[in-house]
């Protein structure tokens, strides 16, 4: 029989604000296991256990994980969370046995003796082990596609060579380990003064919408997973003002974004049928990117091909950039970049790369083009 249909005990239990005696702990283990128990001590241990789920679920919300929501009754969402985290360790088999806690503290006891201090150590290790995998379960149940996106990012990172993790303050963390030097293979590391230097840790981590424009700048969907992580992370270590690390969690919630913005945009072209009018008025204004173009490459030839400032290959791969900039602007497209459009023709181009070598011209450049294109169209309209 299921631990919630226990006569009612575990739905009946409700966390104190009191902090629970541990007096006596072991000997009311060893009743639970020995089957010589009562239901007040049943009622006592579910409370114990429910107190230091819900502490790790607290602990955990306060790290910046989302459990109960922004409800007013998120406490009490918690504590109802807590009790289905530790309900299966009270499951009993056809002998009435808590057959869990049987199995996990004889096999404890036996290894030495221990006081009511050590039996709560232990209890903490098997309820906090036990709410991990009650919220793995529960996140996977909810959320499929999340799940689905925290598996690969985790399958990649142990798979790359120089993908490393580590855990500060409840989180986890990855990092690029490329030039630095880590006395352990392991994927998860501990966190060394050398290392920490590394990783810039007393330096402000990147802002949010710097680190999510980075990303769309990186982000290819045919590449692989350790391959975006890993480009990502070069663009992090080429911002030498901010922290040489990113949370697994904001890589998830970032892929997941990013997912989503595609399959919204593959909806919106599905549900956009053409007429004859609209393929006329795309086709006139591709005519006036044309004539915009030749106009950049007028320019282009007089301000720097002919004074040395430009290459003629590079002239020609920034006049390819232009166009793109300018389809861009012509489908509206919300995560437009100079640095992406540029990057297409460049592949090894960086972001350290391009604000030093390129950004200067390509984005004055990019400006005249728009603003000359804005007048052709305000001519069509």
């Amino acid at each position: 029989m299921g631990a919630t249909g226990q006569n009612g005990w575990l739905t009946k239990c409700r966390i104190t604000r009191n902090l629970m005696k541990t007096t006596n702990l072991k000997q009311l283990v060893c009743n639970l296991c020995s089957g010589q128990y009562s239901q007040s001590e049943v009622v006592e241990f579910i409370n114990l256990t429910q107190k230091i789920s819900l502490s790790y679920l607290k602990y955990q919300e306060m790290m910046g994980k989302r459990i109960s929501g922004d409800r007013p009754e998120s406490d009490l969402e918690l504590e109802d969370l807590a009790l289905d985290c530790v309900a299966e360790l009270f499951s009993r088999d056809e002998n009435l046995q808590f057959f869990q806690l049987k199995r996990y503290y004889e096999a404890k006891f036996s290894e030495q003796p221990v006081d009511d201090a050590e039996v709560l150590i232990l209890t903490r290790r098997l309820v906090v082990r036990k709410t991990k995998q009650e919220l793995s379960r529960i996140f996977r149940e909810r959320d499929p596609e999340g799940a689905k996106i925290v598996r690969n990012i985790k399958v990649a990172i142990r798979s790359a060579e120089k993908l490393h993790t580590f855990h500060d303050l409840g989180r986890e963390f990855v990092f690029y380990s490329n030039g630095c030097h880590l006395k352990s293979p392991e994927t998860e590391v501990k966190v060394t003064r050398p290392l920490a230097q590394y990783l810039r840790k007393k330096l402000p981590p990147i802002p949010d919408e710097l680190l999510h424009q980075r990303f769309q700048d990186i982000y290819r969907p045919t590449d692989p997973v350790s391959v975006v992580i890993r480009n990502l992370l070069q663009a992090l270590h080429d911002l030498e003002d901010y922290q040489n690390f990113i949370a697994i969690d904001m890589l998830v919630k970032m892929v997941r974004h990013i997912k989503f913005d595609a399959f919204r945009e593959n909806m919106t072209i599905q549900e956009q049928v053409p007429t004859p009018s609209d393929h006329l008025e795309s086709k006139e204004m591709e005519a006036y990117i044309d004539i915009v173009m030749q106009t950049m490459w007028s320019r282009m030839d007089s301000q720097y091909l002919r004074t040395s400032k430009l290459a003629l290959d590079k002239a020609h791969i920034y006049h390819r950039a232009l166009r793109d900039v300018l389809f861009d602007l012509l489908q509206k497209k919300d995560n437009s970049s100079y640095y992406r459009n540029l990057k297409y023709y460049l592949p090894e181009l960086t972001q350290k790369g391009y604000r030093k070598q390129e950004r200067s011209i390509f984005e004055y450049l990019a400006k005249l083009a728009k603003k000359e294109f804005r007048k052709h169209l305000q001519e069509m309209l």
